[in-house]
């Protein structure tokens, strides 16, 4: 004799098809966040007057630099950009010649460099990171402390998840 679930209890496979249906609607909402990301309109609200002289791949790079506890190598930031050390060398070379960041030679080892922002780097960093600022306000006006903790809370899990599901941090 065949039975139907009690009302209001979904069966395993039910259960399941919403599961799948919800990661497929937050893995379009994840693709969609880095699409906007890399609008045009985004870059220029970002970068401003600056779009002419630097890209957001600079910005990433400088980023980078700064935010790395001991100044870093090439490959180091190729590694954390997740990038081919030749592309972050060009990078590199780019930022160097519009006197962003500067390499100094390894004390230990003379065959290494270590980056270094030069002043210009870190008042460029400082711009975009405030306009960066000011696009997220933005972007989260009327949202309350709450459901901000919670996006970010949850957005920190996502991360960690991905790393633990990637064996990478």
């Amino acid at each position: 004799m065949l039975t139907s679930p009690p009302t209001g209890t979904a069966t395993p496979a039910a259960t399941a098809r919403v599961h799948d249906a919800g990661l497929d609607h937050l893995d379009e909402l994840l693709v969609e966040l880095r699409r906007v990301m890399l609008r045009p309109g985004y870059r220029r609200a970002l970068l401003g007057d600056l779009a002419g002289t630097v890209g957001l791949a600079t910005v990433r790079l400088l980023r980078s630099v700064q935010r790395a506890p001991e100044p870093p190598s090439i490959g180091e930031v190729a590694e954390v950009l997740a990038i081919d050390p030749s592309t972050a060398s060009r990078l590199v070379e780019r930022a160097a010649a519009a006197e962003l960041l500067e390499r100094r030679a390894c004390a230990d080892d003379r065959r290494r460099a270590r980056l270094h922002l030069r002043p210009a780097g870190v008042e460029l960093l400082a711009t975009v990171t405030a306009r960066r600022r000011d696009l997220l306000t933005a972007a989260v006006e009327g949202w309350d402390q709450e459901e901000l903790a919670t996006l970010q809370r949850l957005v920190e899990r996502l991360l960690a998840g991905f790393d633990a599901a990637t064996g990478s941090a």
